[in-house]
């Protein structure tokens, strides 16, 4: 409810959780293992068989040698051939089922994260956060995806672990030695992961943070093209994002610089353990211990186990990237004030869900009537700061500090903390909590302008009650927005009119444009309380002396309350009465024409 951009989220659920406190941060992974128990539970049992049976074709190839071909049983060799068959084939529909049930499972928990994270980010009730977009960007898509892969290292991972443990003991059975020298294989391997892994996790963090400030500058770089090429900086723009992403190279390299290393350790571990095996039972062929069969088992299960391993050997570097971007995904959400396993911010509750203002309902088909007006008033002791917006009029609060401004809007938005100043609708405090229910009757139009890709009639039909004919047949409700904005010459220069298309934030746009097109899409909304900030920056004297005149007549009605934070002449002017506010507290108040007789409020709107 801070911006328009609140205001025009996807839908968000009726029923919201409170926000989680700051020190519990439940895990993501943890959360992912949860969700999905049952197919764990089926998966890793049947992946584990999957890979025993691949494990097992070398012993049964060896036992079929020896018994079938140098034993001289046809028979037991045919049948041996159909046994090792089966088993291979048995193998692999258990390989293909578990993979798809994994496969699904994480591309599912991906989609989750990333539709959490994204109803988080736009649900009224979630914490504001000051992280640029950019990162947010990167944390919902890049490390939502890679922290969801635990569902695909699991399914492999464990089975693969259990297998060469069973191989180990078969070894063992077969030569102590040959036993030994796999169980000191697997010891140095595990070493040799935990003392790895905690210097891959840092480097991978670094990298990632690394990455999504590159993503952020050039999300910012983008966003504001046409202000560059108009100042004519794009070769300082490049060099500056060159520098970004030259950072984040660096931190790839040395991370893969770190993982080769793991890879390169993990090989010679694994290599030296085969060519002990290998050594060890030739010996032992040589000397009658073991037979053509028995060597050729011990061999392919030792290629086996070695395969495992070398995949196992990249467990450091994928679970390094899984553990650091569930990290991340955590602390967003923990930011936000929310939490994973927030009920509210489930796939059902997110696609079920209806905007509180009442979509669908008698209550949005019908215009919404007075609100009670907007109270702001100070929480602490020290300073005096009361404004009354009642409804009917049309307030202007000219504040000389803009911290007073950003202040203003930070309560009639719904602050997080408990200090400053306290705002309310008629009896309804304007609390975290009911930011949401709120919106019906609020709506807060920041300085800063978003506008979304889409038609000049998508942009002013954003909020617009349902009353308005945004399908084009009667678009009388836009014209009086335009006209209440004064961007009535948009319909003339856009080059198709309403069906004209406007670029992500209005990238096509003037900054003038802009501002117009978001102060029309306010009006359109009607809400019974509209909060306005420097809504007129962007344009000329003339222009905005229109704008002051036709947009005070639009919303002087007795059910709306309209406050605008200012300090433009024309609409102080046209306002009903002007609230002075310096260094925190009210020191004037009436007309303009009346408080110009002040030094220090003449010298303010005249700068």
């Amino acid at each position: 409810m801070t911006s328009s951009t609140a205001e025009t989220s996807a839908a968000a659920p009726p029923a919201r959780s409170p926000a989680a406190p700051a020190a519990r941060r439940p895990g993501v992974m943890a959360s992912i293992l949860r969700n999905h128990r049952r197919m764990l539970a089926k998966v890793l049992p049947l992946a584990t068989i999957s890979e025993g049976a691949e494990m097992l074709l070398p012993i049964l190839l060896g036992v079929v040698i020896d018994r079938g071909i140098v034993g001289g049983n046809l028979a037991f060799t045919l049948l041996g051939a159909l046994g090792i068959i089966a088993v291979r084939l048995g193998g692999m529909l258990l390989w293909i089922y578990t993979f798809l049930a994994s496969q699904k499972a994480c591309m599912y928990e991906r989609h989750r994260l990333r539709v959490g994270l994204t109803g988080a980010v736009l649900d009224p009730a979630s914490r504001r956060i000051r992280r640029p977009a950019g990162e947010v960007l990167s944390i919902a898509t890049s490390d939502a995806d890679k922290a969801s892969d635990v569902l695909d290292l699991l399914p492999w991972g464990f089975p693969a672990g259990m297998v060469i443990l069973g191989a180990t003991v078969w070894m063992g059975f077969q030569d102590v030695w040959l036993g030994a020298a796999m169980l000191i294989g697997i010891v140095v391997m595990v070493v040799v992961i935990r003392v790895i892994t905690p210097t891959l996790s840092q480097r991978y963090d670094a990298q990632q943070t690394q990455a999504a400030e590159a993503a952020a500058t050039a999300t910012d770089l983008v966003h504001g093209l046409r202000v560059l090429q108009g100042l004519g900086v794009q070769s300082r723009a490049r060099a500056h994002y060159r520098r970004r992403s030259r950072v984040a190279l660096e931190a790839a390299l040395v991370n893969a610089r770190y993982s080769g290393l793991s890879s390169g350790l993990t090989t010679l571990v694994t290599g030296a353990m085969l060519a002990a095996v290998v050594v060890i039972a030739t010996v032992r062929g040589l000397q009658g211990d073991l037979g053509i069969g028995a060597l050729i088992a011990v061999v392919g299960v030792a290629r086996q186990v070695m395969g495992s391993l070398q995949g196992l050997s990249g467990m450091p570097v994928w679970w390094a990237s899984m553990s650091t971007s569930a990290r991340r995904v955590r602390d967003l959400f923990a930011d936000l004030g929310r939490e994973v396993d927030d009920p509210a911010l489930t796939l059902r509750a997110l696609s079920v869900g209806r905007d509180d203002r009442g979509e669908g309902t008698a209550a949005r088909r019908e215009r919404r009537g007075a609100a009670g007006g907007l109270h702001i008033r100070n929480r602490g002791h020290g300073r005096s700061l009361d404004i009354s917006v009642p409804d009917g009029t049309f307030v202007a609060v000219a504040c000389a500090d803009v911290a007073d401004a950003d202040a203003i809007i930070d309560a009639v938005s719904g602050p997080d903390d408990g200090d400053g100043l306290q705002a309310s609708l008629g009896e309804r405090p304007i609390v975290p909590e009911q930011r949401a229910s709120l919106r019906a009757d609020l709506l807060v139009e920041p300085h800063v302008v978003d506008l979304f890709d889409g038609t000049l009639r998508e942009q002013l039909a954003t909020r617009a009650p349902e009353t308005a004919a945004t399908d084009g047949s009667d678009d009388s409700w836009a014209d009086a927005a335009l006209h209440a904005a004064g961007a009535e010459d948009l319909l003339r220069i856009l080059p198709d009119g309403y069906e004209s298309r406007i670029l992500d934030r209005g990238s096509n746009l003037s900054g003038g444009q802009r501002q117009r097109i978001a102060l029309a899409r306010a009006v359109a909304a009607d809400t019974p309380v509209l909060v306005l900030q420097d809504p007129t920056t962007a344009v000329d004297a003339v222009t905005e002396q229109h704008i002051a005149e036709a947009l005070v007549d639009a919303r002087r009605r007795s059910d709306r309350a309209t406050l605008v934070l200012a300090r433009s002449p024309a609409l102080l002017r046209e306002a009903d009465r002007v609230v002075y506010v310096r260094a925190g507290e009210v020191v004037a108040e009436g007309e303009h024409l009346e408080l110009m007789d002040r030094d220090d409020y003449r010298e303010m709107v005249q700068r």
